[in-house]
């Protein structure tokens, strides 16, 4: 079961658009009736959806601290299901940067803790782009 991960933005961000932003990264876009795309990488894999319904989810509390590091209203959802192999948990974490770029946002993970955009690409590998080793065998997102 893979572990999901919410990518909330103050923007409101239409389907096409998110659609668009993944196509210019190269992502699978639609790789079945549940998600918008797929990154994958050997054996790890990334699956994501826009899916604003589940802001609705969110108790008092978490909604709470989401808009204070969001510093706005949230309005677009974005779920990651990370699977469980190692190295995935990276490939959704480059995604979520290259999104922060894009779009204001926080991430809001499966141990229930909160990052800004500024912690986000903190948390980044170089800053201006990421770090690939020479052995890697694909191309980056």
């Amino acid at each position: 079961m893979p572990e999901p991960i919410s990518l909330i933005s103050s923007a409101k961000i239409q389907r096409s658009e998110f659609l668009s932003f993944l196509k210019y990264l190269g992502i699978l876009l639609h790789p079945d009736n549940v998600y918008d795309g797929r990154i994958s990488r050997e054996n790890t894999h990334v699956w994501m959806v826009l899916d604003n319904s589940e802001l609705e989810n969110f108790n008092g509390d978490e909604m709470k601290l989401i808009t204070q590091k969001l510093t706005a209203k949230p309005q677009t959802h974005i779920l990651l299901d990370v699977s469980k192999t190692p190295g995935s948990e990276q490939l959704a974490l480059e995604f979520a940067c290259k999104f922060a770029k894009q779009w204001s946002c926080i991430v809001y993970d499966s141990n229930y803790k909160i990052y800004s955009a500024e912690e986000l690409l903190e948390l980044c590998p170089a800053q201006a782009g990421f770090v690939w080793g020479v052995d890697s065998k694909v191309n980056p997102i």
